[in-house]
């Protein structure tokens, strides 16, 4: 039998007394009420907690959500042999694209999109770290080794603003190489830019998980969290609630718009709590993964099969997935490449360097492709997974020896909720910034009016 926690009451009385002491002080920290509480707020803005996305969130009105996935691999390609030809449904899948031969209409290869924020622009080398800094960013990274590192925001932390807010988990973010962020990694860039696609901040990537087993508990456990802790939180955070008027009494009225946005915070943080200790239900047969496994092909593969449940029991709707770290200089023995990704992709036109690249290009084709129909396998509301998402597969090199980052290798899988034609080829403009891609799948998913990094507008998909 459990026995009560004397703590909670310990907790709820320091709360109390902070409450008292700080609406008899003139000025009020906005953090202090839930200082110690081990509840971090952040206060929103108003015009992001009004969106038509938010409201209809609130009354539950996405029966079947879509999900967005944005799945990374480095060093470029073969692009002779990666990039397909033709146009519309007129269209063959290059040598490098043949194991996706099974999900061709299920997926649109995008031709012109560019981040030119990955070029030198006078900065110099280091092309891998701005090539995974700009992926979803569409920022040029400042050049340094040091901790002023600067990017920009990137594409699945502004969808996590609002469209995060409805699930257990905001956004999740996989890998499957370790990576530090100190110190330089890339001609004077520092690690930081390489080893991650995700920004939280213009200055703080989101770290990614590498392990399979972390990844499924953060996922789909409390994380260690006591279940009587996430109640204590969830009666403090009702508690300050309750106590609105008596600040609002003592505010100005510059401060009232900043106490609604902070209630409104309060509010969020609780519902995100409930949503948290909710059980999850997994499909039948669901085992927790191994640690991180020494087979490279298994351990991606993994991580797949985390992105399918996350998106199957709707813990998340938002995902990025690092196939390598920018620069990787990983080897390939079962598929007979012994050489380095990094080294091989600096081929020199070498023929035997050029074929191990194109073997590489196609080892994570047959990765992507398992992925692929794993999500159409699996059934949603309103048809498969993969009817319900948008999946973009690529990287921010085009070929791994030129270093150059327009014609970008791009995939855009799935239908969007059915509303995206696949099955096609789509040639864009040259130079068509890859964030105008990214800014239209926002909208899919309610965000409008969103232009970030180099972004000047969206593309047509159909």
């Amino acid at each position: 039998m459990q026995t009560e926690n004397p703590n909670v009451h310990s907790s709820v009385a320091d709360a109390s007394h902070i409450l008292d002491r700080s609406v008899a002080c003139s000025r009020i920290n906005r953090r202090t009420l839930l200082r110690g509480l081990g509840v971090s707020l952040a206060l929103p803005s108003l015009n992001l907690m009004q969106t038509p996305l938010a409201r209809a969130a609130e009354q539950g009105a996405a029966a079947s959500p879509v999900r967005l996935a944005w799945v990374f691999f480095p060093n470029g390609t073969n692009a002779e042999r990666w990039l397909p030809k033709g146009k519309g449904l007129d269209w063959q899948l290059s040598p490098s694209l043949e194991p996706l031969a099974d999900c061709k209409s299920d997926f649109n290869v995008l031709r012109g999109l560019a981040q030119v924020n990955a070029q030198s622009l006078g900065d110099g080398p280091g092309d891998h770290a701005r090539s995974a800094a700009a992926f979803l960013t569409g920022a040029h990274p400042y050049k340094t080794a040091g901790s002023k590192i600067k990017a920009g925001r990137s594409v699945d932390q502004i969808a996590a603003d609002s469209y995060g807010r409805s699930t257990r988990l905001a956004s999740i973010e996989l890998g499957t190489e370790e990576g530090r962020d100190a110190g330089s990694c890339d001609s004077g860039y520092a690690c930081a830019y390489s080893n991650n696609i995700s920004w939280r901040s213009d200055s703080l990537p989101t770290a990614k998980e590498v392990n399979p087993l972390r990844a499924f508990q953060r996922l789909f456990g409390t994380g260690g969290q006591d279940s009587r802790l996430r109640q204590m939180q969830s009666h403090i955070l009702d508690f300050v609630a309750d106590q609105r008027s008596h600040l609002e009494r003592i505010a100005g009225s510059e401060d009232k718009q900043k106490l609604e946005e902070y209630f409104n915070s309060v509010r969020e943080v609780e519902q995100r709590i409930n949503r948290f200790t909710k059980e999850i239900t997994l499909p039948e047969g669901t085992k927790e993964p191994s640690e991180k496994p020494n087979d490279p092909t298994e351990h991606i593969r993994l991580m797949y099969d985390m992105m399918v449940l996350a998106f199957q029991t709707d813990t998340t709707r938002l995902a990025t997935f690092m196939l390598a770290n920018e620069g990787s200089n990983r080897a390939f023995p079962m598929i007979e490449v012994k050489d380095g990704h990094h080294q091989l992709s600096h081929h020199e036109n070498k023929q035997e360097n050029v074929d191990k690249i194109a073997k590489i290009d196609k080892y994570y084709s047959e990765q992507f492709c398992y992925f692929l129909k794993k999500m159409k396998e699996t059934k949603d509301a309103n048809g498969s997974l993969l009817d319900q998402s948008l999946i973009v597969y690529g990287g921010c090199i085009s070929d791994g020896n030129r270093h150059d980052h327009h014609d970008l290798p791009i995939i855009l899988a799935g239908k969007g909720g059915n509303r995206v034609e696949t099955g096609r080829l789509l040639e864009f403009p040259i130079n068509t910034p890859l964030n105008n891609l990214f800014s239209t799948m926002l909208e899919h998913v309610g965000i409008e009016g969103v232009t970030f990094g180099d972004g000047t507008g969206r593309v047509s998909l159909g």
